[in-house]
């Protein structure tokens, strides 16, 4: 296996994963809605344990294809953390999602070169974080919708080791990437029945990639003690600027459970 494909798949390992909060965050805890006089006295907040089945699609700068399925990044994942929080009071909120992940494989082959039978190893460590932060304002406050706007931003952090042995002798790469993007968007959700809801998120921005932009819906079901989740997300990177991709897209669905104090 090449550097580039473990690139390809620690790129893909670390990104299947981002964002949930902006949608978890937004179903309701299964009560009659405060009324809002009440609610802007107090802040209430939310924590979103999550998990996205998500593959991925692209293609880097020299125009080779990036795919990966979901079943394949899952079997190269040592740890894997996904959560968000929120803090509202009144009209206004904060949304942060954190996502780390650590990924790890070794390769071993021979081949015999000239009569001499040489080993071949290669062992890698992909270790990223996506972390998405935003402030809102609803737009929209009655009791079956809510509507928000908000403005932050999405930061990528990429650190992939590679550790190469031919025969007797060895040698070490090492390469990292950073990438802030301002993005704005809406988020929301609108009551279907006592119960049940859709949800629904989209931001667009730009930055240190040249476009990124993302977009969610999904069915939610409040239980007595938590809301639930499913749905489907898109995710997509254009052009990020210092590395070799040209085209991401991360794509899959999604499920969540969102507790709230």
């Amino acid at each position: 296996m090449t550097p580039a494909i473990w690139l390809r798949n620690g790129l893909a390992t670390v990104l299947c994963g981002f964002s949930a909060c902006a949608w978890a965050a937004d179903l309701s805890d299964g009560q009659s809605d405060t009324p809002a006089e009440v609610v802007e006295d107090r802040w209430v907040f939310e924590a979103i344990p999550y998990f996205w089945g998500a593959s991925l699609g692209g293609k880097t700068t020299a125009g080779d294809s990036i795919s990966m399925p979901f079943h394949k990044i899952l079997e190269e994942l040592n740890i894997g953390v996904m959560a968000s929080v929120s803090a509202e009071k009144g009209r206004f909120g904060l949304y942060s999602d954190l996502i780390y992940l650590n990924l790890s494989n070794t390769e071993t082959t021979s081949a015999n070169i000239v009569g001499n039978t040489l080993n071949f190893r290669m062992k890698a460590n992909v270790q990223g974080v996506i972390s998405t932060n935003a402030a809102g304002y609803r737009l929209i406050d009655t009791p079956n919708t809510k509507l928000t706007g908000f403005g932050g931003f999405r930061y990528l952090w990429l650190d992939t080791e590679l550790d190469f042995t031919v025969g007797g002798l060895g040698a070490k790469a090492e390469s990292q990437v950073h990438t802030f993007d301002g993005v704005v968007g809406l988020r929301g959700h609108t009551n279907l029945s006592e119960r049940w809801l859709i949800s629904y998120y989209g931001d667009i921005g730009a930055g240190q990639s040249d476009l990124t932009f993302q977009a969610f819906g999904g069915l939610g079901y409040k239980f007595k003690h938590f809301d639930a989740v499913v749905g489907y997300r898109y995710l997509d990177w254009r052009s990020i600027n210092d590395s070799t991709i040209d085209d991401l897209n991360i794509h899959g669905p999604m499920i969540g459970a969102k507790f709230r104090f």
